[in-house]
């Protein structure tokens, strides 16, 4: 099991390469495994203690499931990764007040931070196909 500097990095690891069990596969691209994010936290959360929080529920296909957790400053830099566009890659404007859109394609779940953004996204997955966002 690989060791991660931090949240973000947990995350981004598992989200873009899938490569979790290494050590299970003798063949570098041998059926990757793809993860994605099936729960988050809707917000960053304050704790009692004025500690911010937020988690994040990563399952791969393989049925492997992750939580991430963060608090502090991390918090927020995870809820930020996790809620950035898909297209262009923004952040939420405001945490609390940001309008996030959320689109379900081909049972995937997507996040953009406008509406053009998932225009766009869905012209392109049309002219480049599906396999290419896979």
């Amino acid at each position: 099991m690989p060791c991660y500097e931090n949240s973000i990095h947990a995350l981004q690891n598992l989200l873009q390469s899938g490569d979790h069990n290494e050590e299970e596969r003798p063949e570098k691209n041998a059926n990757k495994v793809r993860c994605h994010v099936t729960k988050t936290s809707q917000q960053v959360y304050h704790l009692k203690n004025g500690t911010e929080y937020c988690f994040v529920e990563v399952t791969c296909d393989d049925c492997s499931q992750y939580g991430l957790q963060a608090f502090g400053e991390e918090a927020t830099k995870l809820y930020n990764e996790v809620y950035k566009c898909i297209m262009c890659g923004r952040p939420p404007r405001m945490t609390r007040r940001s309008v996030i859109v959320e689109e379900k394609i081909d049972g995937r779940s997507y996040i953009f931070d406008t509406n053009g953004c998932a225009l766009i996204f869905w012209k392109l997955k049309e002219v480049i196909g599906k396999e290419a966002f896979q």
